[in-house]
């Protein structure tokens, strides 16, 4: 069908006006200021307390924790409101070895309700990683809360109570959480969680996981009371299957009907010193204290006893219009779509505008157009970690924006390229409908596999079909045009955010999954691209491509590193009491020049325990370091008692320097049956037997000055062998660089200093 000038530039300024407000819908909404009325959200009365929570980095234990705390209290005063603080110890056994323990100083409040039906629990962690002012992560978060709970009292009591939970310890395995949870009698009468937790210091806040019997009652409230919301039941699948952990982790599992919310772009600022409030973008905050206050009213003043329900597949359209249906109806809504594939592909073949044969090579086609755009990708990153050292050291590079614009052009352009080529031979039917191929079985894939992203593969698909429907059996251009600039919109407003989320979620070194699915999207829209010209001419995807190069010279061009964007750097410092020895160590494969004179004296790596035997691979160089005058961890052994035919130890372990990490190992083989971290049981079954390849152990977090207890029980008489080790973090000497940051935060930039023991 040829096409007139004046109607393809029609069509393509739609496709284009489509796809930009659709990006520009996924964009976080504009900052309300600190004069709005009370009754309001505002990001920048936030603002007051990010600037006070991120002033230094305050993992737990540490000062700038406590006085994160004191201030929590104070402000909660303010607002006319008595926190309380829960102080209690903690074991987590989520990852195994080493175990995760803790003393937490969780702090909460209580708004009390008319008519209660349960109670909504608000819930932020207050704790950073070492060496991060954690603004994204998650001051922000908490300064949500605060200022919502200011908005909730304009508005008199609500229904049901209104728990807010500042959570301690999120960064060591969520044990706050853990706390609360399994000793707080407010955990009792939980009837929803709703929990705020970034991983990056910009973009839309995203609804991205969902807990609990059923989430369609959840999203009913979303989709009614949020404004601009972005969720979807794809992000869901997706981050289920990344395996985040959080805080609402200790309550999914416990089947409380929650729901998680954060925002995560430019993760490269992500649990390092520069997620600090100056690189923050007010809008995300502001986003996310529209979910927490319109939520937190909706929940306060409905039935909790209603929650539970079946589960929905949803997603947000546009402009906070969401989609939502009951999961029951993935497998009819499969089948009808999938019957009119076929119908379609019956349909071409009796008119003589395709062939089986035809569709075939063109769907084996358009998969190889996947992967070598896919591979390609995947070769130019590996190609580009030569030139811009930020995408080996990172798990996001600083310029990520021009890196996942560069590598969607190029992708595209491939794309187009290998279409023109294959349009010499094959009919545009024929090419369309193998392209869309793959749409069916990813939608019969996940209709089976994972239902809430059936959706991404269904109302796309349908409009492919309607849009390749109307252009090769229309009678009338007008008409024919039209239809298939409607088909489109399914395809652009659910199809283009999958590229964006999956660069966000998946980050740059997965980043040719994205790229894949750029492929994906741009197969849905062959027929529109084949009226813009795409078959006839090579000129589209050179445009494409040659936009590509240009993003990423732009990328290569402001990378590097500089005070302002630092370099990660992985120095340790480490110190063995028992051999008089101590050593530098680094994670870094390649070294920062400042820090080569450290590693002229190479040395063997530390004997395991020295540092955690579990991170030990993660070491690449060690060098001999000047022993410093430290104060060792003790383990004093308080006394002994026969457990049947094995020991039980009772041992007192401290850190004299007041280190607010330690940890300990069993580094002779012994077989530890069971154990009690600070009054907290940790039982194996079957007994650990411990030994060099898997040591038993643990890490506390938050030390009280006084230590702590530790009681363990041995299943034979064997002497057994301790090493304890505490951590601070600082290095001795100068601080580093100002264009180096300390990274990775469970190890790099910190001071180990540890003593073996011997029972």
């Amino acid at each position: 069908m040829r096409v007139p000038r004046s109607w393809c530039v029609l069509l393509g300024v739609w496709l284009l006006l489509l796809t930009v407000l659709k990006l520009w819908d996924l964009a976080p909404p504009r900052v309300v200021g600190a004069e709005a009325p009370p009754e309001q959200f505002s990001a920048e009365r936030a603002r007051i307390d990010i600037e006070a929570l991120t002033r230094a980095p305050r993992p737990s234990g540490s000062p700038a924790h406590r006085e994160a705390r004191a201030y929590l209290l104070r402000r909660l005063s303010e607002l006319g409101l008595k926190g309380e603080v829960q102080s209690t110890s903690v074991v987590g056994t989520w990852w195994g070895l080493p175990y995760d323990a803790a003393h937490v100083d969780n702090v909460m409040v209580r708004l009390p309700g008319t008519d209660p039906t349960g109670a909504v629990l608000l819930m932020a962690h207050y704790d950073s990683v070492p060496h991060s002012p954690g603004a994204g992560d998650d001051a922000s978060g908490v300064a949500v809360l605060l200022e919502t709970l200011r908005a909730l009292k304009t508005t008199g009591a609500p229904r049901n109570d209104i728990i807010v939970l500042f959570t301690d310890a999120e960064e060591a395995g969520a044990l706050g959480a853990q706390a609360f949870h399994a000793q707080h009698p407010w955990a009792r009468e939980l009837g929803v969680v709703l929990n705020f937790d970034s991983r990056g210091t910009s973009g839309a806040a995203v609804l991205f996981e969902t807990g609990g019997p059923g989430n369609a009652r959840l999203i009913q409230a979303i989709a009614e009371s949020v404004p601009r919301p972005v969720a979807s039941s794809l992000v869901q699948e997706v981050a289920r299957r990344l395996g985040h952990s959080t805080d609402l982790r200790v309550f999914r599992e416990a089947g409380v009907p929650s729901m998680n919310i954060g925002f995560s772009d430019t993760s490269s600022q992500y649990h390092t010193r520069q997620d600090r409030l100056e690189q923050l973008d007010l809008r995300s905050v502001q986003h996310l204290g529209m979910y927490a206050l319109a939520l937190g009213r909706t929940f306060g003043d409905c039935d909790l006893r209603q929650l539970p329900a079946e589960n929905a597949v949803f997603f947000d359209a546009f402009r906070g219009w969401m989609v939502r249906y009951p999961g029951v109806l993935v497998s009819p809504i499969e089948a009808l779509i999938l019957l009119a594939f076929v119908a379609v592909i019956l349909r071409a073949r009796s008119s003589g505008r395709a062939t089986y044969q035809g569709i075939g090579i063109a769907a084996l086609g358009f998969l190889a157009s996947m992967v070598i755009a896919a591979g390609a990708t995947w070769l130019m990153l590996f190609a580009l970690r030569r030139v811009d050292p930020s995408l080996v050291l990172m798990r996001e590079p600083y310029e990520a924006t021009w890196y996942r614009l560069g590598f969607t052009g190029l992708g595209a352009g491939m794309t187009l390229a290998l279409y023109c080529w294959l349009r010499r031979w094959r009919e545009p039917e024929e090419l369309a409908l193998g392209a869309l191929l793959p749409w069916g079985l990813g939608l019969a894939m996940s209709g089976a596999l994972a239902p809430g992203a059936s959706y991404f593969f269904a109302w796309p698909l349908a409009g492919a079909l309607v849009g390749l429907s109307a252009l090769s059996w229309g009678r009338r251009m007008g008409p024919s045009l039209m239809a298939s600039m409607l088909a489109a919109v399914p395809v652009i407003v659910i199809a283009v955010p999958g590229p964006y989320l999956l660069f966000v979620a998946l980050q740059m070194q997965r980043g040719f999954l994205a790229v894949a699915v750029v492929v994906l999207l741009l197969g849905a829209l062959l027929p529109q691209l084949e009226l813009l010209g795409a078959g006839r001419s090579f000129r589209l995807a050179g445009l494409l491509a040659f936009a590509g190069v240009v993003m990423l010279g732009v990328a290569l061009g402001r990378s590097g590193f500089s005070t302002e964007k630092p370099r990660p750097s992985g120095l340790t410092y480490a110190l063995d009491q028992a051999s008089g020895q101590a050593w530098w160590l680094t994670t870094n494969t390649e070294i920062p020049l400042v820090q080569e004179r450290l590693f002229q004296d190479a040395a063997t790596l530390p004997a395991p325990g020295v540092i955690s035997p579990y991170d030990a691979d993660l070491i690449t160089r060690a060098g001999t370091a000047p022993v410093e005058p430290l104060p060792a961890p003790t383990v004093e052994l308080v006394r002994e008692e026969q457990a049947g035919n094995g020991r039980r130890l009772h041992l007192q372990v401290r850190s004299p320097r007041q280190a607010p990490e330690l940890t300990v190992f069993v580094t002779s083989e012994a077989t530890v049956a069971r154990a009690r971290i600070d009054g907290r049981e940790v039982v194996e079954s079957p007994p650990h037997v411990s030994n060099a390849r898997q040591p038993w152990g643990f890490r506390y977090l938050g030390v009280p000055s006084e230590g702590f207890d530790l009681v363990l029980e041995l299943t034979d008489a064997r002497p057994v062998e301790l090493r304890a080790t505490d951590r601070t973090y600082s290095l001795p000497g100068p601080p580093l660089a100002a264009d180096l940051m300390s990274v990775p935060f469970y190890m790099a930039g910190s001071t180990f200093d540890s003593q073996s023991f011997r029972f």
